[in-house]
């Protein structure tokens, strides 16, 4: 197990790389997934393949996992975050990566490419987008209201609103994961990012490659995330139909020969 400290406040991050032979990738899950769930996306398996192509390192958001769970809101501020995945390239001795990042970890990667844009090769991006989140958007609220229920229900009320909101129970293994999360850490985190605002100043001066794709389905983010591919000079946006926000990262027909593309794109 692999741990680095963030060098603004110090924060501890828990961190694996596989050490493949390749361009280095950080893969970054939702809010509430820990780097063992990152690590059987489907996404993640298929570069798992590929080790002559990709070096692959997984961490943890701060918050969740194995890494540390501050209770402040001011503690995930966006720079902050951002200075987390630094830190793990910095102990790599890594000077650039490509980011892929799903929902949350997908506005890590715009937060990265806005405040550390000599750390990136090319940023991949599910279900999000860099600009103030709509607090009536249907996700959004469903956050909020599973956040407040938390506190006092625990963190499995913010997973059965989860659920509530896909219309399914969760996979066993992947529900009992998300219920070792902590409530009070889970609870800043989606508060910091609901009140953040805008985390970008000028998409048109990004140069490296980015890939946005959202569910057709997905109303919190699929304009914003449109028009934020339309003002980056170098980026392909996916409109996955008959997806919502979840599932989104599961058209992997689509997805994942896109993510090939852009990564071996910019690894060249």
């Amino acid at each position: 197990m692999s741990y680095v400290r963030n060098a603004l406040d110090g924060t501890c991050v828990y961190f694996e790389d596989d050490a493949g032979e390749g361009a280095a990738v950080m893969l970054y899950g939702g809010i509430l997934d820990s780097v063992e769930l990152v690590r059987s996306s489907h996404i993640a398996k298929v570069l798992q393949a590929l080790p002559d192509e990709f070096r692959l390192i997984y961490a943890d958001h701060r918050g969740l996992g194995r890494s540390d769970k501050p209770h402040d809101v001011e503690a995930y501020a966006m720079p902050l975050r951002v200075a987390d995945a630094v830190a793990v390239l910095v102990e790599l001795g890594i000077d650039r990566a490509h980011f892929i990042g799903t929902s949350y970890g997908g506005r890590l990667c715009f937060g990265i490419g806005e405040h550390a844009p000599e750390r990136v090769l090319s940023l991949v991006i599910g279900g999000q987008q860099p600009y103030a989140m709509n607090p009536n958007g249907p996700l959004a609220r469903v956050v909020m209201e599973g956040v407040a229920a938390s506190q006092t229900e625990g963190i499995e009320a913010f997973v059965k609103a989860l659920e509530k909101f896909s219309g399914v129970r969760l996979p066993e293994t992947q529900r009992v994961k998300y219920l070792e999360n902590d409530p009070a850490s889970v609870a800043a985190a989606s508060n910091a990012m609901l009140g953040e605002g805008a985390i970008v100043k000028e998409l048109r001066a990004w140069q490296f490659p980015c890939l946005i794709f959202v569910g057709a389905g997905d109303v919190d983010f699929l304009e914003q995330a449109r028009h934020a591919a339309d003002e980056i000079p170098n980026a392909e946006f996916l409109a996955l139909e008959g997806a919502d926000h979840l599932g989104a990262h599961l058209q992997h027909d689509v997805v994942v020969p896109a993510v090939l593309r852009t990564l071996r794109a910019a690894s060249n």
